[in-house]
């Protein structure tokens, strides 16, 4: 009943012109360069916040943002913090991010997902392989890295590579 993270799920609703009708936006650079912006806008509020971040690639479209915290708060609570903060930086950036449940209003932003806040929902783990034709990889990133990859760049073949250059970047988590 005690969630040990606030996360953020930045997913970009930038377009890149290739998808069908109605379909969610698919793997563009300008999308994940918007989401990666968003978390680097995130960062500076959790910096301010006095709140250590970590980040990683969703190994789709987007960015996740994981804040460690002490076990004293029920999910409501969690999900309620994750939300003023969403809500806060839609303040200082309304055109770039949003807080919007409704799909036709993220059109050009990126999407903070707060309500992945709560019990029983589920993100791709870390290093988790993902359903796609880049058999990409959900890969925690260092902060200066963010803006620099792209999520294509960490598959099957490359990440063993990366392990032993970076190691587990998420090990203290």
């Amino acid at each position: 009943d005690y969630p040990d993270f606030i996360i953020f799920d930045l997913h970009p609703y930038i377009y890149s012109g290739q998808e069908a009708p109605g379909e969610e936006p698919a793997l563009s650079r300008a999308g994940f360069a918007g989401a990666c912006e968003a978390a680097l806008r995130l960062k500076e509020t959790l910096d301010e916040l006095g709140l250590e971040a970590f980040v990683k690639t969703s190994g789709k479209t987007g960015i996740h943002v994981y804040v460690p915290i002490i076990r004293r708060l029920k999910y409501k609570g969690v999900r309620s913090a994750a939300e003023i903060i969403g809500k806060y930086l839609v303040q200082r950036h309304p055109r770039k991010i949003t807080t919007e449940w409704a799909q036709e209003k993220r059109s050009g932003k990126v999407f903070v997902d707060y309500g992945q806040n709560v019990r029983g929902k589920t993100l791709a783990s870390v290093y988790s392989l993902r359903a796609s034709p880049e058999a990409a990889i959900s890969t925690p990133l260092r902060w200066d890295e963010v803006g620099k990859v792209y999520p294509a760049d960490f598959n099957m073949i490359t990440l063993p590579d990366r392990l032993k250059e970076t190691g587990d970047l998420w090990a203290g988590i």
